[in-house]
């Protein structure tokens, strides 16, 4: 899409919100003459939206209005996200690009919550779109428990998983106690989709490992839809024309600098129902320059959520820097951290007997990221206690970061335990 064409676009879903009670007074009556005008636009938070919620927002007929969504996993009152059914198309369509590639062949196991939330509606109708047979395993399900699952993608032979990465490492646990190797006694598995928790490289790559297959991540929310896509290359582009993007210094009226790290701000283009302008995520995020083999030359890097930060003296960490900490360390599936005097304490979970870290690997990370660190080693089922595993269904978002004085009192092992 040429900048013309942006603005174009632009000015249009700025018309039509101003259907919607409340942006009414925030929209401007007259079109913009450029892009760089809708910064004059008021941003929208999240408490914006709750207090406008339930029907604030509808731009369209309520005669026109087909499907109906909330907020996934936030506190307080939560914010309403209301669907036409060309809203629901373009969901779905965003999704096809995802880089796994739903096909034919495929038999895709759904392992995102289908209560509510939207992004196991949108994957299971993009994967449809592509002719693959969809299995709606609900996670938060009774109806649906690991070994369950386990056994559905031995017995159905799925070859695409898609849920949030916890849940992928979850399910693989899983079908560690019941006997199997995850990359040798699933065959048929070609590749994992994951999203709706930030996914970074280290991560990833453990997944990845695990399993025996690519992983490929997107990042998105009920709210605003599937935002960023991985290729097929593994690497996350912006569907640019779909949304504006914007990345706010901590000030959130400044751009940051090309490559530094700011706070993404996200304008959808084509929502009917419920069009979002100005949207202060609330997540960090960093613009990298690369060429990519699909050709694309600019990928978005999710850091996670502005509250997930530890700050140590004058540096703000977030879970993107934890988790390349972690990466190091010899066992990786689960853990914690908090702050700790003028650097940082990892209660990280064995994976195996006698697994340790030496004062060299310390040494060489704490020169690596010129901090202080202590790392406990605890032994498996510390964080989580694998026998649930073969119990439930529902399993929640992790939390990676405690206070220090959570760590004191060991305040994560009730709350880790996902």
């Amino acid at each position: 899409m040429t900048p013309s064409e942006r603005l174009a676009a632009l000015n249009r879903v700025l018309k039509h919100c101003r259907a919607a009670p409340f942006y009414r007074d925030r929209i401007p009556e007259k079109p913009l003459t450029s892009l760089s005008g809708l910064k004059r636009i008021p941003l929208t938070t999240k408490e914006d939206l709750r207090r406008a919620s339930p029907f604030g927002l509808i731009c369209i007929p309520r005669n026109e209005i087909c499907q109906y969504h909330e907020s996934f996993g936030t506190t307080g009152v939560p914010v309403s996200v209301w669907f036409s059914k060309d809203d629901l198309k373009d969901f779905a369509g965003q999704l096809t690009k995802w880089g796994v590639n739903f096909n034919q062949n495929d038999t895709v196991l759904v392992r995102f919550p289908y209560a509510i939330s939207g992004i196991a509606h949108g994957t299971h109708t993009a994967a449809q779109l592509k002719n693959a047979c969809v299995i709606a395993a609900s996670s938060r399900s009774t109806v649906s428990p690991f070994p369950r699952v386990v056994d559905l993608m031995r017995k159905l032979q799925v070859t695409l998983l898609a849920g949030l990465p916890l849940q992928a490492l979850l399910i693989a646990e899983t079908a560690e106690l019941l006997g199997y190797k995850p990359d040798r006694d699933f065959p048929h598995l070609r590749a994992i989709g994951t999203g709706g928790e930030p996914l970074f490289s280290g991560r990833k790559k453990m997944l990845e490992g695990i399993w025996g297959v690519p992983v490929f991540d997107h990042y998105g929310m009920t709210e605003i839809g599937a935002a960023v896509l991985d290729c097929e290359f593994g690497q996350p582009h912006p569907l640019e024309d779909d949304y504006i993007f914007e990345l706010l210094d901590k000030d959130t009226k400044t751009d940051v600098k090309p490559g530094q790290v700011g706070y993404l701000v996200v304008t959808t283009l084509k929502r009917r129902a419920t069009p979002i302008i100005r949207y202060l995520t609330g997540d960090r995020a960093r613009v990298v320059e690369r060429k990519c083999p699909c050709r694309k030359d600019m990928s978005l890097e999710i850091r996670g959520r502005r509250e997930d930060t530890i700050a140590v003296g004058s540096r703000l960490l977030d879970l993107w820097d934890l988790q390349e900490i972690v990466s190091h360390l010899p066992c990786r599936r689960f853990w914690v951290v908090g702050p700790d005097s003028d650097g940082l304490r990892f209660i990280v979970e064995e994976e195996k007997t006698g697994d340790s870290v030496s004062t060299d690997r310390i040494r060489k990370l704490e020169e690596m990221c010129q901090l202080r660190l202590e790392v406990e080693i605890v032994p498996k089922g510390t964080l989580y206690d694998r026998s649930e595993l073969l119990a439930l269904g529902e399993v929640g978002k992790p939390r990676y970061i405690y206070s220090a004085e959570e760590v004191r009192k060991k305040a994560y092992l009730k709350s880790a335990r996902v």
